[in-house]
């Protein structure tokens, strides 16, 4: 007897330990644990619902981490801001037992633009305002719808007068498959010029103007595949072509400008690009990082003027170190196999990416590097500003932020055989300085620096556009 109650309390004691554990076990999970419930979507009058729910990172009947719904809401609202599809975004999330509901409201952008182009000519707005040359003005129109058919497609007609012309359309789709995964995009254009830099000299710019028609026209043709796997992933496939042509006088003032005395250059590209993008916003990003890696075969065709392969890999990260202070660093390195391009393909820091103090100056060269950093502090964080001028609609509200920045960049080019002595390539260059910049809404940033460069000039230069990498 004496036995069988000591067996029948041993089991009511593990009977105990193992509903004491359950429920133990049971209740961390409660509380742990968080079933995605619904995802209630609004103010998407034209935006497609399946646009929007590509970018949340978690689908129905997901399981969430309690203590990772802030971070998902976080997110939410920084993937939907990458797209460039809304001017306002709010998630708010409701619990019940271990159910969880999602509301997501977006205010939309205005999405057709048939609106005039006036615009400068010349590789930056500093450089057109020192060249004081008003001839320099393309005006014209261009017509862009970016959410076509609400399914973020985007298709462009732009027609360009003036110092340059230029007709092209461009359409890009990323709804081949209901996952918006695939995607393709193509574009096609044709540019004249009757004004076109021929050499560098002392690493600026040597143009050569004709008043009896156009000295340079170039005919562009691309395709591309786009595939998106995951939300921050982004891989393209681009077939390119491009055919150009001069007037005699470029081939002899600049025998190297195509090469050989040409007149006529036409090369193929195949190009792969692969990116990852994890910043809190593409324009102006305080936080988060990114990669990109860029391979390209150009000559793929016999008859094209060059073979070669050229490759790039860029990256930033950004990061808060304070209330209201941030500080981020872009870097990007590009190689080339062949060292000996013509004029014409040879451009290096200057053009679409320079550094800050060398807004004047270009180099030319198949191999560089270039590396920008900045030190921001939030003068006035984002607020929501009501225009009182605009009537209520897509423009009346509008969010406004105000930073004082410390920046200094550095760069090398390669320099060729070519390449004269005493020119910026070969060196290690730097610059630096300080600005105000006003981010605003529509992706709008005005900058407005002064800063300093290795030869000892100082100037005040006012930009449109992100301070960090363009690629």
């Amino acid at each position: 007897m004496r036995y069988l109650i000591s067996n029948i309390a041993v089991a009511l004691i593990c009977n105990a330990f193992l509903i004491f554990s359950y429920n133990y076990a049971y209740g961390s999970l409660k509380d742990s644990i968080l079933i995605v419930n619904s995802i209630q979507i609004s103010g998407n009058k034209i935006t497609n619902e399946k646009v929007i729910l590509r970018e949340i990172p978690f689908k129905l009947n997901d399981t969430l981490f309690a203590k990772d719904i802030p971070s998902h809401k976080k997110k939410i609202r920084e993937n939907l801001d990458n797209i460039q599809l809304f001017n306002f975004i709010y998630t708010e999330y409701h619990t019940d037992s271990i159910l969880i509901d999602w509301n997501i409201a977006v205010e939309e952008r205005w999405y057709i633009w048939p609106i005039p182009i006036i615009e400068y000519a010349d590789r930056n707005l500093s450089s057109f305002l020192k060249q004081g040359d008003y001839s320099r003005i393309n005006y014209g129109a261009y017509i862009t719808v970016d959410n076509f058919r609400g399914l973020r497609d985007q298709l462009t007609l732009r027609l360009v007068l003036g110092y340059r012309k230029q007709i092209s359309l461009r359409h890009t789709t990323y709804s081949l498959d209901n996952e918006k995964r695939h995607g393709l995009k193509s574009w096609i254009s044709y540019v004249t010029n009757h004004e076109v830099p021929y050499t560098n000299l002392n690493n600026k710019q040597v143009f050569y103007k004709s008043s009896d028609g156009k000295v340079r026209s170039i005919f562009n043709l691309e395709f591309a595949y786009l595939y998106r796997p995951a939300i921050h992933w982004y891989h393209t496939i681009t077939l390119g072509y491009q055919q150009t042509s001069v007037i005699d006088t470029i081939a002899n003032l600049n025998p190297n400008y195509f090469g050989n005395d040409k007149t006529n250059h036409s090369l193929t590209e195949l190009r792969y690009d692969v990116f990852l993008e994890k910043r809190n916003q593409k324009i102006f990003p305080l936080s988060g990082y990114f990669l990109n890696l860029n391979i390209s075969k150009m000559g793929i065709l016999p008859y094209d003027v060059a073979s070669y392969w050229k490759a790039s890999l860029s990256g930033g990260f950004y990061a808060p170190i304070a209330t209201r202070f941030f500080v981020g660093t872009d870097l990007m390195i590009k190689g080339c196999s062949k060292t000996d391009l013509p004029y014409f393909l040879n451009d290096a820091i200057g053009y679409k990416n320079y550094i800050r103090g060398y807004e004047h100056y270009v180099t030319s060269g198949s191999q560089y590097f270039i590396n920008k950093n900045s030190f921001k502090f939030q003068l006035i964080p984002p607020k929501v500003v009501i225009l009182p001028f605009i009537p209520e609609g897509k423009f009346s509200k509008a969010h406004i932020a105000l930073y004082w920045s410390l920046f200094a960049d550095t760069g090398m080019v390669k320099a060729d055989a070519s390449i004269p002595n005493g020119s910026l390539e070969g060196r290690f260059l730097y610059g630096y300085g300080t600005g105000i910049y006003m981010v605003a809404y529509y992706d709008i940033v005005l900058r407005m620096e002064y800063s300093l460069n290795i030869l000892g000039e100082g100037g005040f230069f006012v930009h449109f556009g992100t301070p960090f990498l363009n690629y």
